[in-house]
This record gives C-alpha cells, sequence and structure tokens, in this order.
C-alpha cells in the first residue's frame, strides 16, 4: 500500500515575500547585465578607437565578468522555473483539496 503525505500549504505571507524576493533578484539580475553588458561594449568601442587594438583598455578580468554576467543570467532563469513550479504545484494542491 503506498501512503500519500500531504504537506501543509505555506503561509500567505512566506508566499508572498518569496515572490517579491523572486522579482527582486529578477529586476538585480537583469539590470547588473544589462550594464555589464553596456560597459563590456564600451570597453571594447575603446579599445579600437586608435585605430589599432589597444587590450590595456580592456577591463581587468573580463573572463571572469563574462562568466559571472552568464551565470546571473542563468541563475534568473532556473529561479524563474522553480517558482513557476512551486506556483502550479501549490495551485494544484489548493485544487485537489477544493474537491
Amino acid at each position: 500500500m503506498t501512503r500519500v503525505i500531504a504537506t501543509a500549504p505555506l503561509p500567505r505571507a512566506v508566499v508572498v515575500a518569496t515572490w517579491v524576493l523572486a522579482c527582486l533578484c529578477n529586476v538585480v539580475f537583469a539590470i547588473f547585465f544589462a550594464l555589464y553588458t553596456a560597459a563590456d561594449e564600451w570597453a571594447v568601442n575603446r579599445s579600437e578607437a586608435t585605430g589599432a587594438f589597444d587590450p590595456s583598455q580592456l577591463f581587468p578580468h573580463d573572463v571572469a565578468l563574462w562568466l559571472i554576467a552568464r551565470a546571473a543570467l542563468g541563475l534568473l532563469v532556473v529561479l524563474d522555473a522553480v517558482g513557476i513550479a512551486l506556483f502550479l504545484r501549490g495551485h494544484r494542491q489548493r485544487v485537489t483539496g477544493a474537491r
């Protein structure tokens, strides 16, 4: 026989706080990525402005910054997917419990 253990729904304040935190993280990661992209393009254009390529005008540790920016964007996608999955799980529990 299979036992089904039902978990109690989360309090409304926890759910609201989680969604507010998720939205805040979305905004922060998107702004960081946009600012990094703009600054990197500016640095690359500045390094090529003299007619010859000047690597001293590029960001120091630009590969690490590039990886961090891409990781932030990937984390944003994962965070959104987890949030949507939790929302659907909670919605499904409410619908099933209402029957």
